[in-house]
């Protein structure tokens, strides 16, 4: 198990765009990349870095929290004390 989870993550960072521009991936790639919270994340500190202001990145923000709001609902259906 621990091994799909690093295979898994490595490819959510390989099709993040921090290595690799999104718009250089072909375009059914890039569709499966917007489905991913990675590059919402990369693009969300790429623009803190160059002094973008929060507002210029709300759709980042309103994914990753789409994204822990429906981690959290599966965690809890999920998890049970025993």
């Amino acid at each position: 198990m621990p091994a799909l989870v690093s295979i898994l993550i490595a490819t959510m960072i390989a099709l993040s765009g921090l290595f690799v521009p999104l718009e250089v991936l072909p375009p059914w790639l890039q569709t499966v990349t917007r489905a991913l919270p990675m590059p919402y994340a990369v693009s969300l500190l790429q623009g803190i870095w160059r002094g973008e202001g929060w507002s210029a990145h709300l759709g980042d923000v309103a994914a990753l929290c789409l994204v822990f709001v429906v981690c959290i609902a599966i965690s809890s259906r999920v998890f049970r004390w025993e």
